[in-house]
This record gives structure tokens, C-alpha cells and sequence, in this order.
């Protein structure tokens, strides 16, 4: 068996390369040059004799150059549904996000990607985690375990359900081998607060950490006048930690990480 994995040289999209390799299975990693989500002509070649095509690739939250979002994450992404769907691969596996309350370019990206597949040819899988550990608690939004020092969105009270990336890859594996089906929310095990997940790392670290802490208010006019898509989809999710994202996930076929375990590794 084939599997393409678009975004193969992400954090997520690797380790599903490679839970898929443990099982047996032919991993094809879409790699630019040879293919490009931004180069529709360079796909049929990708996808031609594969049965499966799992796509984590997106822009976010590292590109800012003008037109990212709709290059990598709508247009890229329904390019690459296009050439599984005429090259007759049988299931599609997708990484979204659950639809949340505020528009912003990201969001649009993923609903329009997810309109496609309803109306393809494909058994398609969309896996709808909750905010990823391996994003939310790194540097990249300001949350740096060396320097016990963590960036807090809105008050950091409401509850959020956190995932760690691995669960997700040893998910998005098993659904390109047909073990899960339809459109799945991914919310994790528990549902902690930002200031709850600090207080886990303070423990898990031996001391005490250091807050800035970013108002609503700023998230919004952010969301409203960012200079670019990366900004204001980044203010918009990071408003959504603010305002609470619990997502109830049904029974999956592994035991998902808690923060605590997480922290600790």
C-alpha cells in the first residue's frame, strides 16, 4: 500500500511518515521541488498509484508572505484533492480544525478544503484536533520551558482541550488505513486552562514561571487589522484560548497524552 503525505517534513506529517512506515506501508512524501502544492501540474505524478493521501501541510504559523494561506491551505490543498480524486485514490485524509465562532483566513482555508471533499468522489477523513502542545507550548508563541517564561492570551482561565502531535499522527496513520471514518473532533483528554498548564510546568520544571500576559482587547484589533493573514489567524486562534475550546472527543483507539505526562517528557 501507498500512502502520499503532503506536509511529510512537519513536526506532524514526519511522525505520520513514520507510524505508517512501522505498519508497513509505503510512505510518499511530498517534497518540493519534485512536487509543490503551489504547482498543481507537479501533483498527478505525487498521487499516481497511491490509495491514500494524508495532507497536514499548511502555511501556518510560519509563513507571513502575502498570500500564504490561500496559496498553501485552500488552493494548494483543494489542488491536491483534485489530482487524488482523478488519479482514482480511494480515501483522503485531512487535518482541520473544528469551526469556531470568529472568521478569519485560516478558518476559511480549512471550511473551504473540508466543502471540497463533500463533494468529491473520495472516502474522506477530516481530523479535527484541539490546539496542538507541541505548538502551544513552545517558543513559538511564547512559551519557553528554559526560561520558565509564558505568554498567557485574555485572562488564562477558560478551559482549553490540548493534544499532543503524536496522538494526532498515530490517529491520521490508522484513518489512512481505513481504522477511523467521517469527520472526527480530536478535543484531548482533559481540559486545563492556560494558567493550569503553567502551573504544570512549574511543577514539572521545579520553579516558578514568569507571565506576560496579551489583553482581548489587543487579540482583536489584531484579528481586525493584522498586517497579514499569519497575524490575523494567529490572533484568532490565540482569542479562541481566551474565550475556552473544549471539544469532546469520542472513544479513539489510543490513549491520548495529558499535559502533565507531556510537560514531564
Amino acid at each position: 500500500m501507498t500512502v502520499v503525505v503532503a506536509g511529510a517534513t512537519g513536526a506532524l506529517g514526519s511522525r505520520i511518515c513514520d507510524g505508517l512506515r512501522a505498519r508497513g506501508v509505503d510512505a510518499r512524501p511530498l517534497v518540493r521541488p519534485e512536487a509543490d502544492l503551489t504547482r498543481p501540474e507537479t501533483l498527478p505524478d505525487l498521487v499516481a498509484g497511491a490509495e491514500c493521501v494524508v495532507c497536514t501541510a499548511t502555511s501556518f504559523p510560519r509563513d507571513a508572505s502575502p498570500g500564504a494561506v490561500e496559496r498553501v491551505d485552500r488552493d494548494g490543498t483543494i489542488a491536491l484533492v483534485g489530482a487524488a480524486e482523478a488519479a482514482g485514490v480511494r480515501r483522503f485524509v485531512f487535518v482541520s480544525f473544528k469551526p469556531v465562532a470568529r472568521d478569519f483566513p485560516l478558518q476559511r482555508a480549512k471550511r473551504a478544503v473540508e466543502e471540497r471533499l463533500e463533494q468529491s468522489q473520495l472516502d474522506a477523513v477530516v481530523l479535527r484536533p484541539g490546539k496542538f502542545m507541541d505548538i502551544w507550548f513552545s517558543p513559538l508563541v511564547g512559551f519557553d520551558v528554559e526560561a520558565r517564561h509564558a505568554t498567557i492570551f485574555g485572562d488564562g482561565t477558560a478551559p482549553v482541550t490540548w493534544i499532543a502531535a503524536a496522538d494526532v499522527a498515530e490517529l491520521a496513520a490508522g484513518a489512512a488505513l481505513g481504522e477511523l471514518s467521517g469527520t472526527i473532533e480530536l478535543g484531548g483528554p482533559e481540559a486545563l486552562s492556560q494558567r493550569d498548564v503553567v502551573r504544570i510546568y512549574e511543577e514539572a520544571t521545579g520553579g516558578p514561571w514568569t507571565l506576560d500576559e496579551v489583553p482581548a482587547e489587543e487579540l482583536e484589533r489584531q484579528i481586525a487589522d493584522g498586517p497579514d493573514d499569519l497575524t490575523r489567524s494567529l490572533a484568532a486562534v490565540s482569542l479562541e484560548c481566551h474565550l475556552g475550546s473544549v471539544t469532546e472527543t469520542r472513544q479513539t483507539p489510543i490513549r491520548l497524552t495529558t499535559v502533565g505526562e507531556f510537560a514531564r517528557g
